[in-house]
């Protein structure tokens, strides 16, 4: 599942309204129960702090696990750490680490007390801040690596079809390194790292691979050099709670609302009582292509009846998440609640 929530500072939109706004992906369930995990769409994790001091390439080379660096493998991890006087970070905490299983956790939490913070914009000493360490990795040969949200991939069923009978009951992790048409496709698939080991793992993530297409960016196209990617793929038992509540982690969004649109739909009767702030929420189903269907407003918005949740059933038309998240798992069918927080700011 994804990280627990982190705070999110307010969105300053023109010369009258900021507008803050914070999504949530969850796991689904069969009743409109199921937990919510708190997701930003706009904003990145640490925002509008700043580093006045970070880890050299070599401390990053350094740290790199030897496991993940020999087959090239990247790495992402969110981390909740302290502040210290100095603007250095310490006790730092990992909240999620993708993929699992290869050390870059720890590793990010060595790099860690590398960074320190500038004292104008950091939160005071003794307070927490989260951010991520991501660990960049190269193609093979002449390759370029494309790095870019998925568009097509394989959903539960296709996952759960293709789980080996000899997987044992357990999540499968498998990394690959693929060649990469140039209208996104893949090709010439390599599983380099599976996670159990022998259990087949490696065969399905293999199977699964025509079903992947990649938004490539356009400059990259230009070049015309071969180009690579890489394709982490988790693969849940059928049987499974992650098969069976269809559980997602770590989403990818393709489109969100803009500040712009935001701006127009801060509930009129909120402003006319004086009202700065407020929180509505919407509950959808995520289609196979990552929209988001059958929303409906879950239930009267915070303050109540001032039409937050109202705003909130407008603000997420048109959103998509990518088929396939960051944690190498699929959407489709998911039930995911979105609590949508709007914050007025006269200036």
């Amino acid at each position: 599942m994804a990280a627990a929530g982190q705070d999110l500072g307010g969105l300053i939109l023109g010369a009258m309204l900021a507008v803050a706004i914070l999504f949530a992906a969850v796991s689904a369930a069969p009743t409109p129960e199921s937990a919510t995990a708190p997701l930003s769409v706009l904003s990145p994790m640490g925002l509008g702090t700043r580093f006045v001091q970070r880890p050299s390439g070599n401390e990053y080379n350094s740290l790199y696990p030897h496991a993940a660096a020999n087959v090239g493998m990247p790495g992402n991890v969110a981390l909740d750490c302290g502040v210290e006087a100095d603007g250095h970070l310490g006790k730092c905490k990992v909240e999620h680490e993708i993929p699992e299983g290869v050390s870059f956790g720890g590793a990010a939490v060595s790099l860690a007390h590398f960074f320190r913070l500038d004292p104008e914009t950091a939160p005071a000493a003794g307070g927490d801040f989260r951010f991520s360490i991501g660990f960049a990795t190269v193609a093979d040969g002449d390759a370029q690596l494309a790095v870019g949200p998925w568009l097509a991939a394989p959903g539960f069923a296709d996952t759960s079809a293709a789980y080996p009978d000899i997987g044992g009951g357990v999540t499968g992790q498998v990394f690959m390194r693929c060649g990469l048409e140039r209208d996104g496709r893949l090709k010439d698939c390599k599983a380099l790292y599976e996670r159990p080991i022998e259990r087949d793992f490696d065969v399905a993530a293999l199977k699964l691979a025509h079903l992947f297409q990649m938004r490539i960016d356009p400059a990259l196209l230009k070049s015309h050099e071969p180009l690579a990617a890489n394709v982490l793929v988790r693969i849940a038992a059928p049987f499974g709670d992650d098969a069976k509540l269809r559980r997602i982690a770590d989403p990818v969004w393709l489109s969100a609302p803009n500040l712009a649109q935001l701006s127009r739909l801060f509930p009129a009767q909120a402003n006319t009582k004086g009202v700065t702030a407020g929180t509505g929420d919407v509950d959808c189903t995520v289609a196979a292509d990552g929209t988001l269907v059958d929303c409906q407003k879950d239930g009267p918005g915070d303050p109540p009846n001032l039409g937050f949740s109202d705003a909130a059933l407008k603000a997420v038309a048109g959103m998509r998440m990518s088929p396939w998240t960051e944690d190498g798992g699929p959407v489709d069918g998911a039930r995911i609640r979105l609590p949508i927080r709007f914050t007025s700011v006269a200036q």
